[in-house]
């Protein structure tokens, strides 16, 4: 049914020109609350009907807090250079970036970490 009045509101916004942009990007909103709104309620309802599965997300997300904790100690949020003052960035954004990079180089190392692992204990079995 979605795809249906997508199909037709893309085809008059293609055949009017763009007096019909505003209704299909209303549309585009409409969607993608729909999508959001779908991304986020199942999954809780599927934690709610079955929370012993959902033990293992709850120490996923935990693990990711504590990581973002320590990457962002780690961050600086240093604001010199001129960059920082043509994107009008503040400390506590700076700090931000800082800490999602920091993130990034941590799961990135254990990633090859894990891969070396796994490639190292399969020699020995």
């Amino acid at each position: 049914m979605l795809l249906a009045i997508s199909a037709v509101l893309f085809v008059i916004f293609y055949a009017t020109g763009e007096d019909f942009a505003t209704t299909v990007m209303t549309w585009a909103y409409i969607l993608l609350g729909i999508t959001v709104a779908i991304t986020i309620l199942f999954p809780i309802a599927h934690f709610i009907m079955n929370p012993k599965s959902g033990k293992v997300v709850l120490i996923a997300l935990a693990g990711f807090a504590i990581l973002y904790f320590v990457a962002y100690t780690m961050a600086s949020g240093s604001t010199t250079g001129t960059v920082y003052e043509k994107f009008d960035i503040s400390e506590a954004t700076s700090r931000f970036i800082g800490a999602i990079l920091y993130m990034t180089y941590i799961l990135g190392g254990l990633t090859i970490l894990s891969i070396v692992y796994a490639g190292v204990s399969s020699l020995f079995k």
